[in-house]
Parts: C-alpha cells; sequence; structure tokens
C-alpha cells in the first residue's frame, strides 16, 4: 500500500499556516525516512512509497502537484514496460483546470493526486476510480489532514474520536456500503473515482468518474465484439499490472475469473516469475483443487496448497492484533488470525504482490435475476430477439415465462421504479430500531445511483455492484507480507463493462458468457464450462462454532451492547445458545463480530490515536 500523509492549509492565512507548521515538524520527528513534498503553496506531503517498481511520484510542472501511484497511458496498444507519464506545463494546468477530470482521460491506474492552482488558494485531491489506494480525511482546525493509514498519524495531537452509530448500523446491515461516513464521526473517506475540493473557506466532494455516464455511451451490443474487445482489454490490463513487478502469488481458486487472470499472465510479454497459491476451504474443496491444478497445469506454473485456516488457528485474543483502522472490516477477521499462515508462500516467493482474480462476477455479470429480458424491454422494446432474451432470462433466473415476461414490461418497457434492495433480501437484523436510519437502503448504496432512472435496471444494479466492489477493501500493511492486487480494477475495463448491456454479457442465459468466449483458448474447458463456484462460507462457521464461548463474551458483553447499536436479545440465541447461523443472518452475524473488534481497538485507547 502507498503511505502518505498529507497537510493542507489555506496559503493566504497565517494563523493557519502556523498551525500546519506545528502539525508538519511534529510529523516529521516521528517519520523522519519519509519523504516531502513541499512547493510552499499551503501543501506539504509526505510519503514513504512501496518498494520495487510498481509505485512511485509523479511531480507536476510549475508546482502544480503531485501524483502518489502508478499511471498508464490512455492508449491500451503502448507498451508499458519503458513508458513513462509526460505532464508537461500546459496539461498539468488543463489537469488542474478541470479538476482532475483531465487526468482520469489522459490516464488510468492506481493513484491519489494533489492538485492546486498556481496561488495555492485551491487545492483537488483525487482518488482513481479503482479505488486501490485509500483515502481518509480529518480537520485539525484550518488543516486538512489526508492519509492512507490512520495509524501513521499517532502520536500527533489529536482530540479523542467518537463512535458514528449510524455508520457502525449500517455496516452490520449491509458490510459493503460504499458511504463517505466512517465509523468515527470525524473522519470521512474520499470515494473511489472522486475530488476534495478545497477553497477558502469551503470543503466539498465531487464525483468525477461517473459509471452512470459511461453507461450512457455508445453501447457495445454484439456478442462477437464484445468479446473481442473484453479479451483485448483485459489482457491490455494484466500486461500493464505485469510490467511493474518481478514475483507475483497469484491465489488460483479454480474459479473462472482467477483461471483467466493466470491465462493473461503467461502470455504477457513481461513475464513475471509467477507462483500460485489454492487456499483449500475444508472437504468441500475437492473440486476446487482439481479445477486449480487443471488451470495451473495448462499455464505450466508452480502450484501450492495450503489450508486457509489452520487446524490451530482460533478467534481469541490475537484477533485484536488488527491494527485501527476508520472503518470495521468482515474480510479483516480472516486476516488477523491467520496472517502468518497466509504470509508464508509470499515470503518464500518473495513476491511483491498478491494477485487474484476479484470482480469478474461484478464487471462481467453473474446474476441469477431475469435482467437480460427486463434490460432488453428497456432499450427496444418487444421488438428484435425480445422472446430469445425471455429464454435466455428463465434459464438463467429460475422464473417461469410469465414471471420473466411480467418483470420484463413492469421494469422494462413500463419503466416501473426500481431500487437495489428489490434485488437485495436482506432484512434489518441484530440492531436496534432506534439506531437504524430511516432511510437505511439508500444510506448503504454508492451516490452514483442517484439520478440513473434512464438507465436499465441491471446496469444500475451491476453499478451497485461495482461500488461494493472497490470499497470492500482495506489494506492491512502490517500483518501482509505484500499488498494484495486485482488486476480486473482497472478503469479501461470497468468502462468497456459498463458500456455492454446485460443481456449481451450474459448471452444465451449463461452468466459471464462474453467472458467465457473471450478466453476459450486460454482457461481449460472444463473451467470454462463451469458455473458453480466454491464458498468459504462453510469453515469460516466452523471455526467460528469452535470459538463460540469467546466470541459470545466479545459480543454480548460489547461495546455495541453497551452503546445500544445491537441489542443483545436477538444475538444471544446464536452466540450463547444453539440457534444456528442460517443465510439470512449469515452476514450480519459476521458484521457484528467485526465491528465489535473494530470498537474494542478504539475503545481500549479512549478513541484517541
Amino acid at each position: 500500500m502507498y503511505r502518505y500523509v498529507a497537510f493542507i492549509r489555506n496559503a493566504q492565512r497565517p494563523h493557519a499556516n502556523t498551525n500546519a507548521r506545528q502539525l508538519t515538524d511534529r510529523f516529521r520527528q516521528i517519520h523522519p525516512a519519509w519523504k516531502l513534498l513541499d512547493w510552499g503553496k499551503g501543501l506539504s506531503i509526505f510519503h514513504s512509497p512501496p518498494t520495487g517498481r510498481s509505485a512511485g511520484e509523479i511531480l507536476l510542472p510549475a508546482g502544480t502537484g503531485a501524483i502518489l501511484g502508478t499511471l498508464f497511458p490512455e492508449d491500451l496498444d503502448v507498451s508499458p514496460r519503458h513508458w513513462r507519464p509526460t505532464i508537461d506545463e500546459k496539461l498539468a494546468d488543463e489537469i488542474v483546470r478541470t479538476r482532475g477530470r483531465r487526468l482520469m482521460k489522459c490516464f488510468w491506474g492506481s493513484y491519489i493526486a494533489f492538485l492546486n492552482n498556481r496561488d495555492g488558494t485551491e487545492h483537488y485531491i483525487l482518488r482513481d476510480c479503482s479505488g486501490k489506494i485509500p483515502c481518509y480525511k480529518i480537520t485539525r482546525g484550518d488543516t486538512t489532514i489526508l492519509t492512507s493509514n490512520i495509524n501513521d498519524l499517532s502520536g500527533l495531537p489529536f482530540p479523542s474520536f467518537s463512535l458514528n452509530a449510524r455508520y457502525l448500523a449500517g455496516f452490520v446491515y449491509a458490510a459493503e456500503l460504499a458511504q463517505k461516513e466512517c465509523a468515527l464521526n470525524e473522519v470521512t473517506e474520499l470515494l473511489a473515482g472522486e475530488c476534495l475540493e478545497l477553497a477558502d473557506t469551503h470543503a466539498r466532494q465531487l464525483t468525477l468518474w461517473d459509471p452512470r455516464t459511461i453507461c450512457r455511451e455508445c453501447a457495445v451490443e454484439n456478442f462477437e465484439e464484445a468479446s473481442r474487445q473484453v479479451r483485448r482489454v483485459t489482457q491490455a490490463c494484466v500486461d500493464s499490472w505485469a510490467s511493474k513487478y518481478d514475483r507475483i502469488v497469484h491465489l488460483l481458486s479454480g474459479g473462472l475469473d482467477s483461471s483467466v487472470i493466470l491465462g493473461c499472465l503467461k502470455r504477457s510479454p513481461h513475464s513475471p516469475l509467477v507462483t500460485c497459491l489454492h487456499l483449500e476451504s475444508g472437504e468441500a474443496d475437492e473440486d476446487e483443487r482439481e479445477f486449480a491444478q487443471l488451470a495451473a497445469s495448462a499455464a505450466d506454473v508452480e502450484l501450492i496448497f495450503q489450508p486457509g485456516y489452520s487446524q490451530h488457528a482460533k478467534y481469541d485474543e490475537q484477533i485484536f492484533r488488527l491494527p485501527r483502522a476508520p472503518k470495521p472490516s468482515v474480510a479483516h477477521l480472516g486476516i488477523t488470525i491467520e496472517s502468518d499462515l497466509r504470509n508464508l508462500v509470499p515470503s518464500q516467493a518473495k513476491a511483491e504482490a498478491i494477485w487474484d482474480g476479484q470482480g469478474g462476477d461484478h464487471l462481467f455479470f453473474e446474476s441469477r435475476a431475469a435482467f437480460g429480458a427486463v434490460d432488453y424491454a428497456f432499450r427496444h422494446g418487444l421488438t428484435g430477439d425480445f422472446s430469445g432474451h425471455v429464454r435466455s432470462a428463465i434459464r438463467r433466473s429460475g422464473l417461469s415465462y410469465w414471471g420473466v415476461l411480467g418483470r420484463s414490461l413492469r421494469l422494462g418497457l413500463l419503466r416501473a421504479e426500481w431500487r437495489p434492495e428489490d434485488e437485495y433480501h436482506r432484512e434489518v437484523t441484530f440492531l436496534n430500531p432506534a439506531i437504524v436510519p430511516a432511510n437505511i437502503a439508500d444510506y448503504v448504496w454508492q451516490p452514483w445511483l442517484a439520478d440513473a432512472s434512464d438507465l436499465p435496471p441491471g446496469k444500475r444494479w451491476q453499478i451497485c455492484l461495482l461500488g461494493r466492489l472497490i470499497h470492500r477493501h482495506r489494506p492491512v500493511p502490517e500483518l501482509q507480507y505484500a499488498s494484495e492486487h486485482h488486476p480486473l480494477f482497472s478503469q479501461p475495463l470497468f468502462e468497456l463493462c459498463l458500456r455492454i448491456p446485460t443481456y449481451t454479457l450474459a448471452h444465451g442465459g449463461i452468466d459471464r458468457a462474453v467472458e467465457r468466449a473471450a478466453f476459450a483458448d486460454r482457461v481449460p474447458e472444463q473451467i470454462i464450462r463451469r458455473e458453480n463456484k466454491g464458498s468459504v462460507s462453510t469453515s469460516l462457521m466452523s471455526k467460528i462454532r469452535e470459538c463460540r464461548p469467546f466470541l459470545r463474551d466479545l459480543v454480548l458483553d460489547g461495546v455495541l451492547v453497551k452503546e445500544r447499536i445491537i441489542e443483545r436479545a436477538s444475538l444471544e440465541p446464536f452466540l450463547a445458545g444453539n440457534r444456528p447461523v442460517n443465510h439470512e443472518v449469515f452476514w450480519p452475524f459476521l458484521s457484528c463480530i467485526a465491528a465489535e473488534v473494530w470498537a474494542r481497538k478504539w475503545a481500549d485507547v479512549a478513541w484517541r490515536l
């Protein structure tokens, strides 16, 4: 993860300069090895780049700012190996004038951009749409502080933080919520694709990269053309990222998406050394092992099998090894108790990054709903091949002919109201009703959904899924040997898949049909044909059952119960009794545990850094 801390002040206010100088001087004392960028225009950036060539600083001319991270050219035909971004004074001025829009147009990658006008009275902070580098904001007097890791601010003179009950309620309801609020009232997050504008006395967040706009562009409806473009763009994105690493550990699940990434990696001209790792999830993993071996053998790479959870790993006091963060994370539960095991292969391979295939379900569209027929009727009415898309939707959704036809007429042809909670069948569980926001469904969804009624419901649902995807992952550099990297999280691929209609993506009623066709010669046929996938939920729940006494005391006597965010009585049957945790409550149950661990980490230090 790219670690940085930026201090921004109004350069025309002497008092603000004095306060900021005190903070920057103190930070320099705590982190003397960090590099400092300061042009005297109200912006001071301390940063500690990752080792290797995966990311670095890109300075803009005339003191107009800096970009931290990785840039690739808009033209995917340009080889990234020896390419270096060239931003002259004219382009830099245009990037600042457009508040970063020009930057997103000319380049893609993984970055945080710090921009300022010539006299330092206006600043713009841009987070690219991949969301790979976090960006959290804290205000201290007249100084705005931005960082990728809040623990790097330890030792600075901050007042105590306070718990944001509304956010935690939203987290228990939907752990992957895309929300700029954090679980601490005094911290906010700059979401992926957003710009933070700081000028004089005001601060506001703007959406720069907007998938709604992309969905309105010229659609790629032809199946063969869509497959050709997906193949080209995915390979180009993998090539670009592969050019930045010499040694990679690739998490090979045996599923389609991780196998596609491996197939592209082996055809990359940059040829990094790849070691594949399959994390086993117990007895139900036998099929997954076989598929993973098929993919590894086809690519002629080493494959190592390793338990996802060791036999002796427990949810106990070691769970508090988790560092403090502005937001809780369900994914961090496993990382905390198994970091030593999961770091073993990457450390032995001296990996610079850990790759995986996450994102395929969201981009190439895996859904059991009847969106294909609905979206076709929305765009084209009942003309052309509508009947064929109805048949495909019946196959995919399992609904009857009349069920698919009714949804197509109501949501497609007549354009009746559709909301994401229509697909997200989840009740408010374990929460104190007095805490739950009245607009809980609106609260958890990315603001991209506003003013999207002109888009087909399937595209709106894909936008929802994308918002959840890119805000799901929160690096834990303190517990990870190498950074996670998700090569499908790439702007060109995001934009292409948003322009392909759902009825093309799921052509013939087959989920991810375009992806299957695009990589039929790069992935073993057995994997191309498979439509099921493995799950870690069984092994995860088995581990939780083993540790129920510890978790019972942790949650039932914890901070969230004392703060009346969750109801003790509703959780007690699952933790103190023998009620099974079924599918309906599985994720809210895990969210309660993750939120409590998060709260204990802050409460143990009286909510202070």
